[in-house]
């Protein structure tokens, strides 16, 4: 998971009217029923906005930073539209007023979509968004967001392809970073190859990396200087927002202990 900024980002003013009016429409409704019809009357709303999420991303799932692996891309409710499920599995009322609300989508594979389904469990005693008072930003909810700037630092990778909390984390910053490991099925294990591959492949550079320095050290020339320049733009390349699995890349340089490579982690 990495940061997907929607600061400055807006949809086509064509797909805002169609969200405004078929919101519109949920507002008037008089019943749960006929709220769930309109809805599902109009899911193509939601589905036409997929191209433009994929762009921000760069075409990678917002969670798991795939492009495949994690299955075609679903344009996903953070907030569930209908139900609520909360951890023990009972439900409450769902965000419907906000079943067109571009800023609850997020775009994500479809093994992560199904394994979440409509669970949006909030922390013990936290405030509960309605119908009637819809203060969502009061909510303490579980779930990592990659649209929130510091979720995704929450989490991490090791060698075999594993998503983990974080080293160093306690309490419920850990406990949210697991739940949404489990909840979205993050080490599936198609996706968890893919890393342990990506994670080769980065520490594969690196020790090429160190060996060049220790020639330059020993006295080497510019052709050896050159190959570091090389394979050094390669590992940037490799933690670039572009890239699939960036974040694993980064996380791999950072636990390689090497100065220089935490350097490179951080864009440096």
């Amino acid at each position: 998971m990495i940061h997907i900024s929607l600061e400055g980002k807006t949809p086509p003013a064509e797909w805002l009217e169609r969200a405004r009016e078929a919101t519109a429409l949920l507002d008037a409704a008089a019943t749960h029923e006929e709220r769930e019809r309109i809805i599902d009357a109009n899911a193509a709303v939601w589905r036409d906005l997929k191209a433009w999420l994929l762009d921000i991303s760069h075409g990678k799932c917002w969670y798991s930073e795939a492009q495949d692996a994690f299955s075609h891309g679903d344009v996903e409710h953070f907030r569930p539209k209908k139900i609520a499920k909360n951890m023990d599995g009972t439900t409450r009322e769902g965000y419907w007023w906000l079943a067109f609300a571009w800023t609850n989508f997020r775009l994500c594979g479809n093994v992560g979509n199904t394994s979440k389904g409509t669970f949006f469990p909030l922390r013990s005693g936290s405030f509960v968004a309605s119908s009637t008072d819809r203060h969502i930003e009061d909510e303490i909810c579980y779930l990592l967001d990659p649209t929130r700037a510091g979720d995704p630092a929450l989490l991490s990778f090791n060698e075999e392809g594993e998503a983990i909390p974080m080293p160093g984390l306690g309490g419920w910053q850990r406990e949210r970073a697991e739940v949404t490991i489990r909840l979205l099925k993050l080490c599936h294990e198609p996706l968890a190859d893919l890393r342990r591959q990506k994670w080769m492949q980065c520490r594969d550079e690196i020790d090429a990396c160190q060996r060049l320095m220790k020639r330059l050290e020993d006295g080497a020339g510019a052709a050896a200087q050159t190959q570091l320049d090389m394979r050094l733009r390669g590992l940037m390349r490799m933690i670039q927002p572009t890239e699939p699995l960036s974040a694993v890349a980064r996380e791999c340089l950072t636990a390689s202990g090497l100065r220089w490579a935490s350097r490179v982690a951080v864009g440096l």
